[in-house]
């Protein structure tokens, strides 16, 4: 199959098959009406916002729930991530059709990108003065969708702001903002147990702030009535997945993802709750360590993030970085699984930190390389966030199974299962075709 991206120079790429399988031609990105540099600036400065909200939230969860409930709180916490992700397999696609068919003179993306931000800081706000873990639960659920409908909003505006050519190394930009965020978040996390009321709504507050600039200043590309798609309920829902027949790279490209995805779940979900059981840190300890793997960790992110997405455009390759990054992450798990020392846990973090980095960076180019359609965009990039929010319901719904066996506290049979699906997408990411 060829790459469904729209060619550097704007337009239609013509329609071909593989196995019979036929490929309609690609609707071309419409034309951002702003400058590059200017669109790339503002785009930068939000992710910073954006990452720091998104990567502190459940860290900032399991301090809270860690703090309240110290007995129960692999069950607590694993409920609360598991139902608030179950939710957002509607409300993610939901919320990207809804803004793909948003009209006004705020155009398709801020809108959303705004109202689910302050959704997010109202919902964050209730899980840092309640004391009930049933009510931070229905409060994370509903600051989990107002942050992802606000993520993927902003997700979309690079898809449609930059060329083929430019998106790899620019998303390699962001994922460095992204490193950056998840040090800085951490320590914020960290630093604000004490006071958990902002503990929770300072990453939302940041967030805010940093993503005025694009609110104010970026401005979307112009659409007719007629080049949004329609507003159509039956319609809607009869596209609210992408088929994966019709569009295999498309289906591979996602699978390849949500392998991943767990990954990034089992380590980043319970890493806290490992130097807790394993490493015997008190909590507080616990915390100051994960801003610590963060800090250190950040510029090793910065430099593969940075390198990873200049060379893949230059070179003109996606895949190979693919399958390296998700072996990469593999081993790392491998070993984290076995670590019985924070020196060993600090090496595997870092493994997994290069792996992480060569990933995101290639994976968000190659996702917008075989998206469908440019008009349901919105949409499709949802359905890709949903690689990274399935994993959110699976892997604390089986965890406290598999951290069950034997003492209790087995990370090695829970990393030891994520290492090998990981793995398994460097063989995915093979069958899609067209895209090198």
């Amino acid at each position: 199959m060829s790459a469904l991206a729209s060619p550097p120079d704007g337009g239609t790429e013509t329609a071909q098959s593989t196995a019979g399988v036929p490929v309609p031609a690609v609707t071309p990105m419409p034309t951002p009406v702003i400058s590059l540099a200017k669109a790339i600036a503002l785009i930068l400065i939000g992710a910073l916002g954006m990452y720091v909200m998104q990567l502190t939230l459940t860290t900032a969860l399991s301090l809270r729930i860690a703090t309240i409930d110290p007995v129960g709180k692999d069950v607590s916490y694993s409920l609360a991530v598991s139902v608030s992700s179950l939710v957002l397999l509607l409300s993610i696609p939901l919320s990207g059709a809804l803004s793909d068919r948003t009209t006004g003179r705020f155009g398709r993306r801020r809108p959303w990108i705004l109202g689910g931000l302050l959704v997010a800081l109202a919902a964050t706000a209730v899980i840092g003065t309640v004391e009930s873990v049933p009510v931070i639960a229905g409060a994370y659920i509903v600051a989990a969708v107002g942050v992802n409908a606000a993520f993927n909003a902003f997700a979309v505006i690079p898809v449609e702001a930059l060329p083929d050519r430019m998106r790899a190394r620019v998303m390699g930009l962001m994922g460095m903002f992204g490193a950056l965020a998840m040090s800085l978040g951490s320590y914020l996390a960290a630093g604000l147990v004490g006071n958990q009321l902002l503990m929770m709504t300072a990453p939302v507050l940041l967030a805010v702030v940093l993503i005025i600039p694009l609110l104010l200043f970026y401005r979307e590309p112009r659409l007719d009535r007629d080049q949004l798609p329609e507003f159509n309920v039956r319609e809607m829902a009869r596209n609210f997945v992408v088929n994966p027949r019709r569009y295999p790279n498309f289906g591979w490209t996602w699978l390849s993802r949500f392998l991943a995805g767990i990954a990034m779940t089992a380590l980043f979900s319970y890493f806290i709750f490992f130097m807790v059981d394993r490493l015997n840190m008190p909590i507080f300890e616990a915390g100051a360590s994960a801003g610590l793997l963060t800090l250190i960790s950040a510029p090793v992110s910065v430099v593969f993030f940075s390198v990873t997405g200049y060379i893949s455009d230059k070179v003109g390759r996606r895949k190979p970085f693919i399958v390296v990054s998700t072996l990469l992450m593999a081993a790392a798990l491998f070993l984290a699984a076995t670590a019985g020392t924070f020196t060993t846990f600090v090496i595997a973090w870092l493994l997994f930190a290069m792996g992480q980095a060569i990933f995101l960076t290639v994976d968000l180019a190659l996702c917008a390389a075989v998206l469908p359609n440019a008009a349901d965009a919105g949409k499709d990039m949802a359905v890709f966030g949903l690689a990274l929010s399935i994993p959110n319901i699976l892997v604390p719904a089986v965890a406290p199974a598999l951290l069950g066996v034997g003492d209790g506290h087995n990370y090695a049979i829970l990393w030891g299962v994520a290492g090998a699906l990981c793995a398994l997408g460097s063989v995915v990411i093979r069958r899609v075709r067209g895209v090198r």
